[in-house]
C-alpha cells in the first residue's frame, strides 16, 4: 500500500532526528548507570526506558467527532463496514487499562496492555466492555546515564466488538523510537515518534504518524516524595483512509483522511513515592481545528520492580 510505504519513510526521518537529540552531551555525565522505569515522567507520551512495571490507567475523553477517521479508534459505521449500527456525530468513551511490563536483561522487556472501554454516543446505545488488546517488545539499543534510545514494536489485536464500538476489527503495527534524555539533575527530556499502520480493515483504514516532546521538571526531590510537573506536545499526521462527517441532522460526508494533523497540548504531574509507586494526573485538549477529541482527562497509577 503506498501510504504504508510514506508511513515506514517518514519512520525513518522521525529516527533520524531522534537519532541527533540522543547525541551525548560534549562533556561526559559522571557515572555509568542507566536511568531506571520510574524516572520517566511523562503521561502521554510512552516511556524509553525497558523494566518491571505495573501500570493502571484511566482515560475520560469528549466529544470524537471523527470517531472512524482512518479506523484508529473505531470501524467505519454500518452499512459499509463493521462498526456501530449507525453513524455518529460525536462520542465520547472512557478506557480503564491494565498494562504489565517485564524485564528480560537491561536493554529488552516484553509488554502487554489490556483495556477495557466505556462507550457513550448520540445516536447508538452506550457500551461497554472488552477493548482491543495489544502486546509488544522494547530493545535500548544505547542506555547509559546520558540517554536512552530504544526501539519498541506493539501490535494490537482486534480483540474489541467493533459493532459495539469498542474496538476497530483489524491488527495494527505500530514500529516506535523512543527518547528519554536528562538535561539537567531536575529536568528531563522524553520524546517518541511512532508509525501506526493497519492490516486489513476496510477502505477506511490508513496509515499515520504519531510524534511528541515532553519536558518534566522536578520541583521537589526528596527520598520519600518527588514532584513533577510535565508539559507534552503530541501530535498525529493521518497519510490515507478515509473518514465520515456526521451532521447533527445524521446527513454524512465521507471525507479523504489523509493530510489532516491535529496536534495536542498535555499538562500534568507525576507524584512518586520513593523509587517504586508513582501517581500521574493530566489533561489534554486540541490545538488544531482537527481533534480525536475535545478534552482528555488521564489518572495513572504506576508500580516498579
Amino acid at each position: 500500500m503506498a501510504g504504508s510505504r510514506t508511513a515506514f519513510r517518514v519512520l525513518f526521518v522521525g529516527l533520524g532526528v531522534l537519532g541527533l537529540l540522543a547525541a551525548p552531551p560534549a562533556a561526559p555525565a559522571q557515572g555509568t548507570s542507566g536511568p531506571t522505569v520510574s524516572d520517566s515522567k511523562v503521561g502521554y507520551i510512552d516511556n524509553a526506558i525497558p523494566g518491571d512495571e505495573l501500570r493502571l490507567r484511566f482515560d475520560a475523553a469528549y466529544d470524537s467527532n471523527r470517531p472512524t477517521r482512518a479506523e484508529f479508534f473505531y470501524a467505519q459505521t454500518a452499512p459499509g463496514g463493521p462498526g456501530l449500527p449507525r453513524r455518529e456525530p460525536l462520542v465520547d468513551y472512557q478506557e480503564l487499562s491494565a498494562y504489565a511490563e517485564a524485564a528480560l536483561g537491561e536493554r529488552f522487556s516484553a509488554f502487554v496492555e489490556v483495556p477495557t472501554r466505556f462507550l457513550n454516543p448520540v445516536v447508538n446505545d452506550d457500551s461497554a466492555g472488552l477493548g482491543d488488546m495489544d502486546a509488544g517488545f522494547k530493545y535500548a539499543f544505547l542506555r547509559d546515564a546520558d540517554r536512552t534510545l530504544t526501539f519498541q514494536l506493539r501490535t494490537f489485536a482486534p480483540t474489541g466488538d467493533a459493532h459495539r464500538g469498542l474496538g476497530n476489527r483489524h491488527v495494527s503495527l505500530e514500529p516506535s523510537l523512543l527518547l528519554y534524555k536528562p538535561l539537567t539533575d531536575r529536568l528531563r527530556l522524553e520524546g517518541e515518534f511512532r508509525t501506526w499502520v493497519p492490516v486489513g480493515g476496510t477502505d477506511f483504514a490508513g496509515p499515520l504518524v504519531r510524534y511528541g516532546a515532553g519536558l518534566g521538571y522536578e520541583l521537589h526531590a526528596t527520598e520519600a516524595l518527588r514532584v513533577t510537573p510535565v508539559a507534552e506536545l503530541v501530535g498525529w499526521t493521518v497519510l490515507g483512509g478515509k473518514e465520515a462527517a456526521v451532521a447533527p441532522s445524521g446527513l454524512a460526508s465521507i471525507q479523504d483522511a489523509a493530510g489532516d494533523t491535529i496536534v495536542n497540548v498535555k499538562v500534568g504531574a507525576r507524584l512518586d513515592w520513593g523509587s517504586r509507586f508513582g501517581i500521574y494526573a493530566g489533561y489534554g485538549r486540541p490545538l488544531t481545528g482537527e481533534q480525536w477529541y475535545r478534552n482528555i482527562l488521564r489518572l495513572e497509577a504506576r508500580w516498579s520492580f
